[in-house]
């Protein structure tokens, strides 16, 4: 048996997902651009450019143990790092399902 624990990526609706602001050691990740991130975000959140150049660079410094909140607007670039988070060893990240779109529809928090 191995010590090494499985990676658990997850799509969850926004109303389930925004349980993860709760945990006190979360990792809000949003990987819009930019420009996306200065219009709204969600509390919290750090902005890493899905198309950015140094895209997997910033993400092998983040924190694989810390439970992780992935959005993006729609869910398309979120669930596109799937593969990318698992390789670099993420283990639990909840991936907003249809992402900013349906958080706001949820009428959940978003800073502005």
């Amino acid at each position: 048996m191995t010590d090494q624990q499985q990676p658990n990526i997850r799509a969850l609706p926004a109303s389930e997902a925004a349980a993860r602001l709760e945990e006190p050691d979360a990792l809000v990740l949003d990987v819009r651009t930019p420009g996306e991130y200065v219009q709204a975000h969600l509390p919290g959140a750090i902005n890493i450019d899905f198309y950015g150049p140094t895209l997997r660079q910033e993400l092998e410094e983040l924190d694989r143990d810390a439970p992780m909140l992935l959005y993006c607007r729609s869910g398309q670039r979120s669930g596109n790092l799937h593969g990318l988070l698992t390789e670099l060893g993420f283990r639990d990240v909840v991936d907003v399902h249809g992402g900013l779109i349906e958080w706001v529809n949820a009428e959940l928090p978003v800073d502005r």
